[in-house]
């Protein structure tokens, strides 16, 4: 007789789905390059995921968009960050964005907050 435990160890014949505490928008940010910025997105060391986050909580947004750091997506900038939105993957031919060393952060989060965004 099988017991509750011994359900776990049968395989599955597929994947069992599961549910995010986000709800729409993954954005994948490159550890690589963010380890090269060491002053950081705003000049005092702060990582672009650490900002990014805080930005997005401040703005009510952290339901909304989940923030991953990813290994090297081979882009390599000399003077930036290498980002990907999760929807663009299937659907872009560039689905590679990069904020340069320099660039407002803010623009990042606009391009976040805005669904319709397709440049």
């Amino acid at each position: 007789m099988k017991t509750e435990d011994d359900r776990d160890l049968i395989p599955r014949r597929s994947l069992q789905r599961a549910k995010a505490s986000w709800q729409h928008e993954v954005v994948f940010v490159c550890k690589k390059c963010m380890k090269k910025q060491r002053k950081g997105v705003d000049g005092e060391g702060t990582s672009l995921r650490k900002w990014l986050r805080r930005a997005l909580k401040r703005e009510g947004l952290e339901k909304r968009v989940r923030v991953v750091e990813t290994g090297c997506l081979d882009l390599c900038p000399k003077h930036g960050v290498t980002l990907m939105r999760g929807r663009e993957l299937a659907d872009s031919t560039k689905p590679l964005r990069v904020l340069r060393l320099g660039d407002d952060p803010q623009i990042l989060l606009d391009w976040l907050a805005d669904p319709r965004d397709e440049n």
